[in-house]
């Protein structure tokens, strides 16, 4: 019934006429009314690509989008953008305006700092929104037009090899521990100590997550110290990141490694960007009730076919992973 009252009103609207008169293509030789069943199916952005293909199809799929679109809600419209820029190589989705955005080929993650400052970042997006360190930060964009063009594979490869180029910086600080080792891990006591206090006012489960999360690598450093020469491994608690850490046999230099999965070519609401980026309305620095994204221990390491002991004679296959077994401890308290 359904469908016929939707045939009713496409044939009393004339679009009959379209259909009789440009067969040319296989799909258009469908009856209307299977045609209908299909596009039924598709999504928001798949129709609209669909209706700008021909004027037969413009007629079955007739839409007035600038009333359509504002109605949809924001992840709904965010999601008809992130359709349409799948196939526009050099257009990208903003999640601050809810609209594409034209590639800047001088907007990388080693620059984005002096392309946000110069103003040619549009929107003025958030610094919050991105994976940042000093000097460097990977917005959902870069990662998104990355895997584009490299699917593409035929156009804007130098600004490609641009967003891809590895990222170095060298520090080499010189420090010192007043009052000796043991008065470093006094002082780290007393912070989990006030850790421990929000726990308590916490629920069971929120307070056990943010005592987890709260010494994660520093906890994996100081176990890595006690084991000079052998890699340390963990996983973040939020997103889908491994990291290991080691520390040379004269303890003098110390190596922290993350792999990080930010997902494939898709929405910047998705789960699996989100997890990594602080969120947006977040008023301290840990989130207990953000997102968790479950994956296996060690499983994005190995996705990077990387073994991590490389030099050091110590297969990481072999080594447990003493601190996850210390955080089950800790789960406990």
């Amino acid at each position: 019934m359904r469908y016929s009252r939707l045939l009713h009103q496409l044939l009393g609207k004339g679009r009959w006429h379209y259909w009789r008169h440009d067969q040319k293509s296989a799909i258009l030789q469908l009856p209307l009314d299977i045609l209908l069943l299909i596009t039924d199916n598709l999504a928001l952005h798949d129709k609209f690509l669909l209706s700008h293909t021909c004027k037969a199809l413009r007629q079955v799929l007739l839409q007035d989008w600038d009333i359509k679109l504002p109605q949809l809600s924001f992840e709904h419209q965010i999601a008809f953008w992130v359709g349409l820029a799948y196939t526009l190589p050099n257009r990208w989705v903003c999640l601050k305006c809810c609209k594409l955005h034209p590639i800047n080929t001088s907007d990388v993650p080693a620059a984005f700092t002096l392309v946000r400052y110069n103003r040619t970042v549009p929107c003025l997006l958030e610094i919050s929104r991105g994976i940042e360190t000093s000097h460097y930060s990977i917005q959902h964009y870069h990662i998104q037009l990355a895997l584009k063009l490299s699917r593409l594979g035929n156009i804007y490869q130098q600004y490609l090899g641009a967003l891809m180029q590895t990222f170095t910086r060298t520090l080499c600080p010189h420090m010192r521990i007043i009052g000796g080792l043991m008065g470093s891990r006094s002082s780290k006591k007393s912070s989990i100590n006030v850790i421990v206090h929000w726990c308590k006012i916490m629920s069971p489960r929120e307070g056990s997550i943010l005592l987890k999360e709260a010494t994660l690598l520093e906890d994996g450093v100081e176990l890595a110290y006690d084991s000079p020469g052998q890699w340390v491994f963990n996983s973040c608690l939020h997103c889908l990141t491994d990291f290991a850490v080691i520390i040379s046999t004269d303890k003098r230099k110390a190596i922290i490694r993350a792999w990080h999965d930010f997902g494939i070519e898709g929405s910047p609401l998705d789960a699996s960007w989100k997890a990594h980026v602080k969120a947006k309305d977040e008023q301290y620095w840990f989130d207990v009730v953000g997102l968790h994204l479950d994956y296996t221990h060690g499983s994005i390491r190995e996705l990077w076919s990387e073994d991590v002991s490389h030099g050091t004679g110590t297969s990481h296959a072999k080594v447990r992973s003493v601190f996850t077994k210390l955080i089950d401890g800790w789960s406990k308290v």
